[in-house]
């Protein structure tokens, strides 16, 4: 299908300013003073057309802290939260354990005492076994919240539809980087009976299994447990998550596993050079491989128009088939027009401005990622 050209400067013109901008000032201000104000936008017209592309795909968050239960002394998460995704057309929402918090501190106990972060690469001296008791626990909060009945566990595709169809949100728990595997196939296998359906390989310290993307860098990739994780969440249908990884882990990922994989949160780093962000030729191996690059709200962009630009960056690059959503709810700053509300909406106003068709705003928004949660679980 044709792709729509996305808009690079937000303009309150009927038509572009972008060819105009090398002509003279008196010449612009007189073919501007031509095209006339854009039409006021129909909102009621725009609301229609949001919720039929809301009606035809699967609205994902892909990936997300809501309520900060990973580091928050919560007992679930507040069904505050769970009506802002229901406000945004939300109906899946990945809730990610950090578990590599165990050993980094900078959350809070049960009894409300403070652990405090460190500075990577250093570490809090754990007993075996305390990181693993400690996913469980943060775990432990998010099937609290499904059994309050606020949600669903999104056990299958096929589980996610069918709470989508009757109204409810599904909650996807997921971890944000292995450590607390604590280098156990079994401890995976445990957390998948219990519910988590995508594992993040790393996250801000390297590990026993990868290396990740933020200093102090290593040029290190996928470990030989590594190797065994991404090949064993392929047998269970666990989505891979490679956010927050280096280079070399990423490349080593794709090669080992059978299925397409993920890259949760980021951004393009041809429109902002910084640790967390992708090179091209990092999207290009993620995107040919058929995986899903989330792009994230975060303050340091901006706007909602400078995240559509880096929307744009990829989908130059490997089409609309292989961009997501990931908010990073609660665990970072975010661009103003989304905020502390996470106002979802926003983004797919911010992409039907810039032209984005139907079917392209209903696959970033959740459709992407469906599809891959597809076929790593063995569905159609």
């Amino acid at each position: 299908m044709p792709v729509a050209a996305a808009r690079s400067v937000p303009t309150p013109f009927a038509c572009s300013v972008e060819p105009l901008v090398r002509l003279a000032p008196l010449a612009l201000a007189a073919l501007l003073a031509a095209c006339g104000p854009a039409p006021p936008i129909d909102r009621t017209g725009r609301d229609e057309r949001v919720r039929a592309i809301a009606d035809r795909y699967v609205f994902a968050d892909i990936h997300a802290h809501p309520s900060r239960f990973h580091r928050a002394d919560v007992d679930r998460i507040g069904s505050d939260e769970i009506e802002r995704y229901r406000r945004g057309h939300m109906d899946l929402v990945v809730a990610n354990v950090s578990s590599d918090a165990a050993y980094q501190g900078g959350y809070t106990r049960r009894d409300g005492t403070r652990v405090p972060r460190l500075d990577a690469p250093e570490r809090h001296p754990l007993e075996p076994g305390e990181a693993f008791v400690f996913t469980l626990d943060r775990l432990e909060r998010v099937l609290a919240t499904i059994s309050s009945g606020d949600a669903v566990l999104a056990s299958a595709p096929e589980v996610a539809l069918e709470a989508r169809e009757n109204g409810w949100l599904s909650i996807l728990p997921a971890l944000e980087g292995a450590d607390g595997l604590e280098g156990s196939l079994d401890n995976l296998r445990e957390l998948h009976r219990r519910g988590v359906r995508l594992v993040q390989l790393v996250h801000f310290l390297d590990n026993d299994i990868g290396h990740n993307q933020t200093p102090p860098y290593t040029d290190g990739g996928l470990s030989a447990f590594g190797r065994e994780v991404v090949r064993e969440a392929n047998r269970l249908g666990i989505v891979v998550d490679l956010a927050h990884a280096n280079t070399r882990t990423i490349l080593d990922a794709i090669e080992v596993s059978e299925h397409p994989i993920l890259f949760s949160h980021t951004g393009a780093k041809a429109r902002h050079d910084a640790d967390r962000y992708l090179t091209d030729e990092e999207i290009l191996a993620i995107g040919n491989d058929g995986g899903v690059i989330g792009i994230w709200p975060t303050a340091a962009m901006g706007t909602i128009e400078e995240m559509v630009r880096h929307i744009d960056h990829v989908r130059r690059l490997v089409g609309a088939d292989h961009i997501g959503i990931g908010s990073d709810l609660r665990g970072m700053s975010y661009i103003d027009a989304f905020g502390e509300e996470a106002d979802f909406r926003a983004i797919i106003d911010g992409l039907l401005d810039a032209g984005y068709t139907d079917d392209e705003i209903g696959k970033i928004m959740g459709g992407n990622f469906f599809r891959v949660w597809e076929v790593v679980s063995g569905g159609p």
